[in-house]
């Protein structure tokens, strides 16, 4: 057999994965339309755990004022919310939105900063 008929087979060549970029973000990005949440129609504790999540988030991503909207109905979302809030550590101060932002179906909270 000549040399040039010869055809040498090799195992095919395994290509390593390339490890992707790594990607860094400095926290949730915060978009001025979800400065707010809207607990209308929610159950008190339901609102409640929402909102204790939504200042969370707020606070992870530095912004220092929220607006929540719980309407005016019978008055247990509201006072639900103020319960929380009061003692939310996070919570500087809070008070009803100005009647530009909701009145009293809203309800202004500062946050702390770090």
């Amino acid at each position: 057999v000549a040399e040039e008929d010869v055809l040498e087979v090799l195992p095919p060549q395994t290509v390593e994965p390339r490890p992707q970029a790594f990607r860094y973000e400095a926290g949730p990005s915060w978009n001025v339309v979800t400065r707010e949440i809207n607990v209308i129609g929610r159950r008190a504790e339901e609102a409640v755990e929402e909102v204790d999540k939504f200042l969370d988030t707020a606070v992870l991503a530095s912004v220092d004022r929220v607006r929540i909207v719980h309407g005016h109905g019978m008055g247990i979302l509201k006072k639900a919310i103020a319960e929380l809030l009061a003692r939310n550590p996070h919570v500087e101060r809070f008070y009803p939105a100005p009647p530009s932002e909701g009145g009293s179906g809203a309800t202004i909270a500062e946050l702390k900063a770090d």
